[in-house]
């Protein structure tokens, strides 16, 4: 009898959406099927095509085999996972020493807030730098117009940059340890009042609030304030 060849692949891709089926039954994965079957193609493509007495059958076996293959690889890969995350460590909390560095370092950043900038800068530098608010959220809590959001914004980043040269004036006495945990609690519970009472900007904030990215933490703050530099 005549044995059956597919040079122009045509064969085979008639019967590919039943073995993207077949594939898909075992795999539960439709994009894994398709990989599937497309591996399916390139052996069929590579097999002696005229040595096949049946080459649906051979077709149907080759993705049945893959697809199974491919349940077993997933359930190792899963297993090496959950060895792996085992074996990790959970995080160390925060040592002492750590705790006392942030402090410190957020503390200094309060401290450059007070001594060189205006209340009204104070609170946009924060608000558009660690909160990340935009500059028409900022009017909005400052009471004033964008353009002098904007304008507020610009002379604390100039002001912080030429504390960071020696230009303006030294810093003043530094905040207490209960003033520093309050600015800290400020910012990682995203509280706009008590930023206000804190920065002494003396103004009504909004029924509504800022609409600003709640994503940032006291941890955050320095960095953010630095980079506003």
């Amino acid at each position: 009898m005549p044995r059956t060849t597919d040079p122009d692949g045509a064969l085979f891709e008639r019967l590919r959406p039943r073995l993207k089926a077949i594939s898909h039954r075992i795999v539960g994965s439709e994009a894994e099927a398709e990989d599937i079957v497309q591996d399916c193609f390139l052996k069929w493509q590579s097999a002696d095509q005229s040595a096949l007495g049946t080459p649906v059958a051979w077709l149907t076996t080759v993705v049945q085999h893959q697809s199974i293959d491919r349940l077993r690889k997933r359930h190792r890969d899963l297993l090496t996972a959950q060895a792996a995350q085992e074996l990790t460590p959970a995080d160390d909390p925060a040592s002492p020493e750590k705790e006392l560095l942030r402090r410190a370092e957020l503390g200094a950043a309060l401290a450059g807030l007070l001594a060189h900038l205006s209340p009204a800068e104070r609170l946009a530098v924060v608000l558009h730098e660690v909160l990340e608010c935009e500059h028409a959220d900022i009017a909005a809590v400052l009471g004033i117009s964008i353009v002098n959001a904007r304008q507020h914004l610009a002379r604390a980043r100039r002001r912080l940059r030429e504390a960071q040269t020696g230009a303006a004036l030294p810093a003043s006495t530094p905040p207490g340890r209960e003033q520093i945990q309050r600015f800290q609690n400020a910012l990682n519970g995203q509280d706009v009042p008590a930023l206000l009472t804190l920065l002494g900007a003396s103004t009504n904030p909004p029924q509504t609030g800022p609409q600003c990215h709640f994503g940032m933490s006291a941890n955050d703050a320095v960095y953010c304030m630095a980079m506003a530099a």
